[in-house]
């Protein structure tokens, strides 16, 4: 089973146990970002093709397929799949990593690309890094700029 295959199946299994919960509300919004079948979301729901983060505004669910992944985390694969360093063709080759429009940087997000001593990772001035992402980064040589 390739990687996007099972990134569908989890999520068509995680979205039949909250629908098969009664303690689980059935959620009503639901952005999806990548082609993900009809099949994997079922029905009941209220569901809304996202382009960019400002299309999750009032979504009770979020779903992702692989590819749409790493078009937002600059290639990297994500660290259920692989593991948590793992990264394919990274922006951070190139020197700078593209995290505007993220209001919380944790450390997971930093993880999920290939930083080195020469990477510049950009934020909003208005950004929240956590202390073990800023950790994480400064460990690796790299540096946050607005």
């Amino acid at each position: 089973m390739d990687d996007e295959k099972l990134v569908d199946a989890i999520t068509k299994i995680v979205m039949e146990r909250l629908a098969a919960d009664p303690g689980c509300p059935a959620p009503t919004a639901v952005v999806t970002f990548g082609d993900v079948p009809d099949c994997v979301l079922g029905g009941g729901l209220s569901v809304r093709k996202g382009v960019g983060p400002a299309d999750t505004d009032g979504a009770d669910v979020i779903v992702l397929t692989q590819a749409a992944f790493r078009a937002f985390h600059g290639g990297a694969i994500p660290a259920g799949l692989t593991g948590p360093t793992s990264a394919v063709a990274s922006p951070a080759q190139a020197g700078v990593i593209d995290l505007t429009g993220i209001k919380l940087i944790n450390e997971r997000q930093v993880r999920g690309v290939d930083l080195n001593a020469s990477t510049v990772v950009r934020v909003d001035a208005c950004a929240v890094i956590t202390p073990l992402a800023r950790d994480y980064v400064s460990g690796r040589g790299a540096k946050f700029a607005n």
